[in-house]
């Protein structure tokens, strides 16, 4: 399929290439904004948009081994103020030892000493507990960081520590977390990531000894997991912690739970939001730690893809439009480039809901939306600058009406003025010249049809409408011509032959030709039928056999009985000079007659071609004139006859042909010579050059040799002129041509030169 890039101005190179060009320029402009954007993530909160959208339609159900254990504002008035007493936190740990959760996560930051210290730590060995710990970033005197982690024995007889750091996006929003954080060798994983060891049946790693302040470096986040919040706030289960404290929990509603133990009471101050919190309602901590455990142990975790990966994924519906640029016209482009933006976000929900795969639109987006006004405007600046030079180009074209068309009066005033009147001048000039070919296809004296491709007739001359009658409506030329002959009515692909000839109903004939009708760059697109009476000229024609058949018989039968009565017993009665001199007399009009039948059948008659071996044609021209050689010991000689030479021929005729040259060759050759007929072949044709050792001609003969009743010879050997008029005749019905060298005491050449057949 040819792409459209623009309006085709015969060879179209110029055109085509200005705008592959601009199609270029703006794809490498959109390609490098995309690759740019997708790189520097500058897109990330309209990323982060689409994320919490799409965040909203994946809600689950969470994990039924997650509770909530909640400090809640119903806990702090019946506790007390907080911070509380570390013998509360004992007694719930001890409540909750007794129902055997499979393990604890408390979510309470303890890095100051209390007298009751012992009594937790205690508490604390009752069921695997997992405590937080936190960074000061800076640290103290210098230090990359401070690490806050529960005072002792508590992080001693805790099962393990976690780091429970949140990353905020830069809306402040938080969606990931990062599943450990490292110094060095050193690396302390998230508090959630030890529940999902614990979950799973995996001890929990070792614990790190911290670094000395002064070896400290900064610290670097690893394993990042974009959370899939499986609810809003208040989605996952939870108890208060003042009933799990006094026991008034069902030990069955905790065994074998992952029980997070946290702070959700107003002023506590942990409190953050995320893709699904509201203006009025955002998540407490532990709902987010919640979250976050619900990923890992569902196997929900949603990972991002790399920058490069998301490069090129925001590439592709990018260069899917840019083809679309090439071959759609614009209202498919504009169809497909709503299609290709529903499709970059459907592609986008259906790898974050199925296959927990987050990759940013927005890049692709942004290339969509950047690229169609972009190629809009360039497509226009290159169709308006192709528009001007070819307005321009014709306004400097001959104008073959100049005398009609509109003077050229006043100043143009600005750049819209002047395209404005080289349009005008365009299209008058166009309207003027259809109204020259209209007039002139109505004064053509034949009848003349202008037709589609599919013979449907667009434009009838009057003599056509003199011939058909009224041509109107949805009327082919082969419905036409069954009008004015019933008995010749065709079908449509009869028509499509280039020359024919019709017999009407009324006896008159016509010959019917078709000339293609093309385009500025030589593509047809239909098809001018011309319909010429031919009555006379048939009449003539038969006028001209019925004389060739009195030359022919006639003229012959006389001659013949005259030769015949001269060699009988009836001649011994005449002088045998007059006998001679009649019978020479006899064969001259014998040949005259001959040689005047054979030209006009080679110039009139239609020639049957097919593929043949001019070698062989050569050949049997010679052994048709042998007893002519040999009975004047002249050697005919042929070189080049062992090849295959095939040409499209009419073998009667071009061997005729061949035997009037060597015949001629013979007669003007002295008696004991040579006659040399050279064959060669290139690509394309085949040349035949017959050379004698005769007399020759002087130039002004060699002028006119082929004109009709002049001898190559003079008045040495008997002839009548048209034998080599026959030949060229012949050579140039068989598209070929045949030339002619001759100089006095230097003998003739004649060189014959023919196409090679197609067939070979």
């Amino acid at each position: 399929m040819k792409p459209p890039l623009a309006i085709d101005d015969g060879d179209g190179a110029p055109v085509r290439r200005r705008v592959l060009l601009e199609w270029l320029l703006v794809a490498a402009l959109t390609a490098a904004l995309v690759v740019g954007l997708s790189l520097s993530h500058a897109t990330r909160r309209a990323d982060n948009v689409v994320f919490d959208a799409l965040s909203a339609l994946n809600v689950r159900a969470p994990d039924d081994d997650i509770v909530i254990v909640a400090i809640d504002n119903r806990s702090i008035a019946e506790i007390g103020r907080w911070p509380w007493p570390r013998s509360a936190h004992a007694a719930l740990l001890r409540g909750l030892a007794e129902a055997s959760p499979r393990a604890i996560a408390y979510d309470v930051l303890l890095p100051e000493a209390a007298r009751d210290d012992a009594e937790l730590a205690q508490a604390l060995r009752g069921a695997p507990t997992f405590l937080p710990i936190t960074f000061e970033t800076p640290g103290a005197d210098g230090a990359a960081y401070d690490l806050l982690p529960p005072i002792e024995p508590l992080a001693s007889s805790a099962a393990g520590l976690g780091q429970v750091n949140v990353h905020f996006d830069q809306d402040g929003v938080v969606r990931r977390a990062y599943l450990a954080e490292r110094d060095g060798a050193l690396a302390w994983p998230h508090l959630m990531a030890l529940m999902q060891g614990a979950a799973e049946g995996r001890p929990a790693p070792s614990r790190a000894t911290p670094l000395p302040p002064e070896q400290r470096r900064p610290l670097v986040r690893q394993d990042p997991v974009m959370i899939s919040f499986a609810g809003p706030p208040g989605h996952f289960r939870t108890i208060s912690f003042v009933d799990a404290m006094r026991g008034a929990t069902p030990a069955e509603f905790l065994r074998g739970k992952l029980v997070l133990v946290g702070a959700t009471a107003d002023g506590l101050g942990d409190r953050y939001a995320t893709p699904l919190s509201n203006h009025t309602e955002i998540m407490s901590g532990i709902e987010l730690q919640a979250n976050l455990l619900d990923t890992l142990i569902g196997g929900h975790a949603i990972r991002p893809i790399g920058p490069a990966t998301a490069a090129a994924a925001s590439l592709l519906p990018l260069a899917l439009a840019l083809a679309g640029f090439l071959y759609l016209r614009p209202r498919a482009n504009l169809l497909l480039g709503g299609a290709l933006i529903a499709l970059a976000l459907a592609a986008c929900a259906a790898l974050l809901i199925f296959g927990r795969i987050w990759a940013p639109p927005t890049p692709a987006l942004a290339g969509l939306l950047l690229a169609y006004p972009l190629w809009s405007w360039r497509r226009l600046e290159a169709t308006n600058a192709y528009m001007m030079r070819e307005l321009r180009d014709f306004a400097q074209e001959p104008d073959l009406l100049s005398a009609l068309s509109e003077p050229s009066g006043t100043a143009l005033t600005d750049v819209v003025d002047r395209r404005m009147t080289l349009l005008h001048r365009a299209i008058l000039r166009a309207r003027n010249l259809r109204r020259l070919v209209l007039d002139a296809l109505q004064g053509l004296p034949d009848a003349t049809l202008v037709a589609s491709l599919d013979g449907q007739v667009l434009i009838a001359n009057r003599e056509a409408e003199a011939l058909f009658g009224p041509v109107s409506g949805q009327v082919t030329v082969a419905d036409l011509i069954a009008r004015v002959a019933p008995d010749a009515a065709c079908t449509e692909a009869e028509t499509q032959v280039e020359e024919r000839e019709l017999t009407l109903s009324d006896d008159r004939e016509m010959h019917v030709r078709r000339t293609a009708l093309t385009h500025t760059d030589g593509e047809p697109v239909g098809w001018i039928v011309r319909f010429t009476d031919i009555t006379a000229l048939r009449a003539a024609g038969r006028q001209r056999e019925h004389i060739l058949q009195l030359l022919t018989h006639d003229m012959r039968s006389p001659q013949i009985s005259i030769l015949t009565l001269l060699g009988g017993p009836g001649s011994n009665g005449l002088p045998p000079g007059v006998a001679e001199r009649i019978g020479g007399y006899a064969r001259r009009t014998l040949s005259l007659a001959d040689n005047f039948v054979n030209l006009a059948r080679a110039e009139t008659d239609s020639y049957t071609l097919e593929p043949e071996n001019l070698s062989d044609i050569l050949l049997d021209a010679a052994d048709d004139l042998w007893p002519q050689s040999s009975a004047r010991g002249i050697e005919v000689a042929i070189l080049g006859a062992e090849d295959e030479l095939l040409v499209d021929a009419d073998r009667t005729l071009l061997t005729r042909a061949f035997i009037n040259l060597l015949d001629n060759a013979i007669k003007y050759s002295p008696g004991g010579s040579k006659v040399e007929c050279r064959l060669k072949a290139s690509d394309e044709a085949v040349t035949c050059a017959i050379s004698d050792h005769g007399r020759g001609m002087e130039p002004q003969q060699v002028a006119s040799l082929f004109k009709r009743f002049q001898r190559a010879g003079g008045d040495r050997i008997d002839g009548v002129g048209l034998g080599l008029s026959f030949v060229q005749t012949v050579i140039h019905r068989h598209r070929g041509a045949i030339t002619c060298v001759s100089a006095p005491g230097r003998g003739t050449t004649f060189e014959i030169s023919l196409p090679l057949s197609s067939s070979r």
